[in-house]
């Protein structure tokens, strides 16, 4: 019998148990689905942030900068246009402002002097004037990209009002920029201003914040980027879009890892659930394999032909999951993209979703692979049993390994378990607690039988008294098919507990910033610009609004803050400036410090003679309390010591906390992000947020709110950049319950013959249909129970690991008490659900019908 190449045979039996697979294709399908729409999410957004680098590069090889909000000397362009090698050095001042029709959408400013005809062939884009002179002579021209003019109905000569830092300002569109070059990046977001005027808005008199360099065609850019290394001032770098992008993709890999490593649960939920189902169709069929062993059929060919059949069943979770992987990958892909922003404060990419080959190949070779590997152990168990064992033992759960053997492997698996949360330990790897994950995983699964074992003695005796002959049965059937009821149960043990474990992490970073930021914010009003910059950091406004604000009626005491990212040791960190008055005054709020500190830690903060740093700076930089620490600054290195170690959540890298005034001076900066205030005795919060909206609210486009709306508004943030946990938990959960429903209508068409003969006796269609719902119950308390310690385990080791090591972030343990019990209340209307139409057809039996069937 020549079988090697064909597939009559599992075709031949797969349409025979298509209706009874569904649930199993579509648990399949589901976990194929998760793994193509994140990694095609994935891609999708790297290559719209990368895209924007390279366009906004034009023909650049080199930019130098200080680094956000650093400012230097116009100057420095001819500096490093003396350099041998550099065909053009243009001075630029990059920076944003915002519109204010309502629609609030970020403009990209590129400010570059228009004086210089060579700038026009860097950037890529064809610039239309109808008087240069006329642009040149009034401060107020700017140009818009044609596609940005059209979206909003402007024309040349019209006038356009946005928010700067400087506050509200008016301008005439004096030309337009085709579609080309730096006019397409940020979907056609750009603007173009005259240099000088956008140092008056944006910088400072003279003061530019980059450097893009063009190469001479025959030089080398590698030694001509160090030729400008030598001449620069100290502070400045010079750096390649080559160099940003491979940076970007260092941070974007991260996230990347981190939600392929969870779109994997729903796989593996998958490949239990297959593992399970094809378990009870092998045993079923047992007897037709020991025929087929009778007649001369080898073993190893009834083995394969198998695998063949689980290869199908693979082939239609395949062919049924990559289109919704598609359609489920546009679903995730802003939310993707809204986590990249905020964690990595970057400015939102227009991301278009491209199908890619390798994301498909990806999904298909899991979703073939884990039907296949699901089926390897029942299909070699069924083929070596023989005829006449098959024919003694039809009906019959068939023996699995010995229990020894299963006690081994759990052993080995608990051994690997804490080898793996060591090694993370010691070396702080990420890749340690991600083998971790996996292995807490496996080991779920494997943790559910022993518990079955113990209380089977027991659960058929309690469950009478509880719920009569019904509740007896229901907890014989369960314990009768040992096996199944097993993998069901650590099914649902591990994708409950992915639920678990996502929720918890969530919860612990909202409850984390919640926590530091009550003790932090306790001013009596917080004053910011309604607009985002990048991330979740307001938009910068001049240092000019603080005096504004001290003489609005009411107002007491002013508190100006600004954050940025800085590079430091090759990462790239938060920097928080607050004024002295902040660290000195604890009325106006404190952050926690964590163990020991310096001596009169925030009096030498505020006289710019130490930092604080957070928990996750100390862990990234492996940085302690009395080290001295350099800051490459625009003007030179400046050095502190760290007095002490808090809570911050600016950067996954790190945020060190320091004076403004140091801040200020160093960096050239005299811009702010938030202003705290407090107000004079006997005047309320409400009357001076009044007068501030009244005065200043319109220029400058504030947003006023009190610390517990301004921590509602990160919390809400926070909740924005965990979404995509949301949606895979939300898919993991649909693949779980799938499977339970599976093991139920499994459970009923196996038994369809014993029900027949128990309805023949005499019961009651009623008692059937309430024995499968109680089975239902017990399947799914069983399988949340253990979830909630899979999911908690998971927690732990994320909470206090993993997240740290491969996103970054420090944070505190807190348990969601509250989601708990609607994820219980969740499981068992599910598992209710599930066993609604099972119960019916087991109500519905014909005794001599039910007899009769094979």
């Amino acid at each position: 019998m020549r079988l090697t190449c064909s597939f009559r045979m599992p075709l031949r039996f797969a349409r025979h148990s298509a209706g009874g697979m569904a649930l199993t294709i579509v648990a399949i399908g589901c976990g194929v689905a998760l793994v193509c729409a994140i990694d095609l999410a994935n891609r999708a957004v790297l290559r719209a942030f990368v895209e924007i680098v390279d366009t906004m590069a034009g023909r650049a090889a080199l930019e130098v900068a200080a680094g956000e909000g650093g400012l230097f000397p116009e100057d420095v362009a001819a500096r490093v246009g003396s350099v041998p090698g550099v065909e053009l050095a243009l001075p630029v001042v990059k920076a944003m402002a915002f519109t204010l029709d309502g629609s609030g959408e970020s403009l990209t400013v590129h400010g570059v002097d228009l004086t210089d005809k060579a700038a026009e062939g860097v950037y890529g884009a064809t610039l239309e004037l109808d008087d240069p002179l006329v642009f040149l002579s009034h401060a107020d021209s700017v140009v818009l990209s044609r596609a940005f003019a059209a979206s909003h109905s402007l024309a040349p000569n019209d006038r356009i009002d946005l928010m700067t830092p400087a506050g509200r300002r008016s301008f005439t569109i004096r030309g337009l920029l085709e579609p080309a070059g730096v006019a397409r990046a940020y979907g056609g977001n750009v603007a173009l201003m005259d240099l000088y005027g956008a140092e008056a808005l944006f910088t400072r008199a003279g003061f530019i914040n980059g450097v893009d360099v063009v190469v001479k065609r025959d030089a080398e850019v590698t030694r001509v980027a160090e030729a400008i290394a030598r001449v620069l001032p100290e502070g400045l770098r010079v750096e390649t879009p080559v160099q940003r992008q491979a940076d970007l993709q260092r941070v974007m890999q991260s996230l990347r890892v981190a939600l392929d490593a969870m779109g994997l649960f729903g796989l593996v939920a998958a490949f239990l659930i297959a593992f399970n189902r094809l378990s009870t169709v092998f045993e079923a069929r047992s007897w037709q394999l020991g025929v087929l062993r009778a007649v001369g059929v080898r073993r190893r060919v009834v083995w394969r032909e198998l695998l063949k059949e689980s290869a199908v069943l693979g082939t239609a979770g395949v062919v049924f999951g990559i289109p919704l992987g598609i359609g489920l990958g546009r679903l995730l892909l802003p939310v993707i993209a809204t986590t990249a922003t905020l964690a990595y404060k970057l400015v939102a990419p227009r991301a278009e979703l491209t199908v890619h080959p390798s994301s498909l190949a990806l999904a298909t070779a899991l979703g073939l692979g884990s039907p296949v590997l699901a089926a390897a152990l029942p299909a070699w168990r069924a083929s070596r049993v023989a005829l006449a064992a098959t024919i003694r033992s039809r009906g019959v759960e068939q023996p699995g390994g010995s229990k020894a053997s299963m006690w081994l492997v759990r052993a080995a698996t608990a051994v690997a378990i804490g080898m793996a949360m060591a090694a993370q330990s010691s070396t702080r790897s990420a890749t340690a607690g991600l083998l971790a994950t996996g292995l807490i995983a496996v080991g779920t699964a494997l943790a559910a039988r022993p518990p079955l074992q113990l209380i089977g003695y027991v659960l058929p005796a309690v469950f009478r008294r509880l719920a009569g002959p019904s509740g007896q049965l229901a907890a014989a059937n369960l314990v009768h098919n040992l096996r199944r009821t097993a993998l069901t149960v650590g099914t649902l043990g591990v994708g409950l507990g992915c639920v678990v474990w996502f929720w918890t992490m969530a919860d612990s970073f909202q409850s984390s910033l919640v926590t530091t930021l009550t003790a932090a914010l306790r001013a009596d009003l917080v004053v910011t610009s309604t607009h985002v910059a990048s991330g979740y950091v307001e938009a910068p406004m001049s240092e000019d609004l603080l005096a504004r604000l001290a003489r609005v009626p009411g107002v007491r005491t002013l508190v100006a803050s600004r954050v940025i990212d800085w590079p430091h040791s090759g990462r790239s960190i938060a920097i928080e400036a607050i004024d002295p008055t902040y660290f000195t005054h604890p009325e106006l709020g404190q952050w926690p410090l964590f163990g020991e500190r310096i001596a009169d830690v925030w009096e030498r903060v505020a006289r710019g003679e130490a930092v604080v740093v957070s928990a996750n700076f100390a862990l990234n930089f492996k940085a302690r309390v009395g080290d001295p620490i350099v800051l490459h600054t625009p003007t030179g290195p400046l050095q502190l010591s760290i007095g002490g170690i808090t809570a911050a959540f600016e950067s996954p890298s790190g945020t060190i906390q320091m004076s403004r005034e140091v801040y200020s001076a160093r960096w050239r900066d005299r811009q702010v992000n938030r202003v705290g205030l407090k107000t004079a005795p006997g005047e309320t919060a409400s009357a001076v947020r009044e007068a501030i909206a009244h005065d200043l609210g319109r220029t400058y486009d504030l947003r006023i709110l009190s610390p517990g709306e301004l921590i509602e508004y990160y919390a809400t943030q926070v909740r924005r950049a965990f979404a995509p946990l949301h949606v895979l938990a939300a898919t993991v959960m649909m693949v779980t319950l799938l499977g339970m429903a599976d093991t139920l209508v499994a459970g009923i068409l196996e038994r369809t013959r014993e029900l027949g003969m128990v309805r023949a006796l005499g019961v009651r269609r009623g008692y059937l249909a309430r024995m499968v719902l109680l089975e239902a119950l017990l399947l799914g308390g069983s399988g949340f129970a253990l979830a909630l310690t899979a999911g908690l385990a998971l927690a732990v080791l994320w909470v206090k690991g993993t997240l740290p090591y491969l996103l970054g972030w420090v944070l505190a343990l807190h348990i969601p008490y509250r989601e708990l019990p609607m994820l219980a209340a969740i499981t068992v209307t599910v598992s209710l659900a599930a066993a609604v139409l099972p119960a019916c057809r087991a109500a519905r039996l014909q005794p001599e019908v039910a007899i009769r069937q094979e």
